[in-house]
């Protein structure tokens, strides 16, 4: 994307068949662009930090599948980057050791990891790696025309905080 390309350092792909951690679906741009989206360009979205360097890095397939040894990896992958924060807009219902170990060893590297509450309108206590409470940072969505949590998003004691998730540009 035009407003990512600069920013973009490196990337990688964890998924067979994969050469780059390019975006299948849109949801990982969106969420960059959110973040990292470049000022002064006309695109009419300007991100939270747009001079943010990015790693694209691919843990999960087109369908939005994939091993929790594929998302290990990609921690670790961003972590021996020198990344500072990892967003990680995905869950599970199971709990991994492999994917505990990962988050651990990036949260004892200082690295700020954020994960996302989930999308099935139950408790954030029941989805991995939001799970992991006390090594993340787990973001619920908000929706600003009811001040309220959508119908969908994930809630619950361990959520951190809301962050605008309905009719967002980025």
């Amino acid at each position: 994307h035009s407003d990512l390309a600069a920013n973009i350092i490196g990337n990688k792909s964890f998924v067979t068949g994969a050469s780059t951690g390019a975006d299948d679906n849109g949801h990982g741009t969106h969420v960059a662009g959110t973040i990292a989206a470049i000022r002064g360009n006309g695109k009419g979205v300007v991100g939270v930090a747009p001079s943010a360097s990015l790693l694209a890095v691919k843990v999960l397939d087109r369908r939005g599948s994939g091993a929790f040894s594929a998302i290990a990896a990609g921690v670790d992958w961003a972590v021996a980057q020198g990344a500072n924060v990892i967003n990680m807009s995905l869950g599970g219902t199971a709990d991994s050791q492999t994917l505990r170990t990962a988050i651990t060893a990036a949260f004892n590297a200082g690295v700020f990891v954020a994960v996302a509450a989930g999308n099935e309108g139950t408790n954030a206590a029941l989805s991995y790696p939001a799970a992991y409470d006390t090594l993340v940072t787990t973001v619920s969505a908000e929706d600003p025309a009811t001040d309220g949590f959508p119908s969908w998003s994930n809630y619950g004691a361990i959520v951190d905080l809301a962050a605008p998730g309905v009719n967002i540009c980025s």
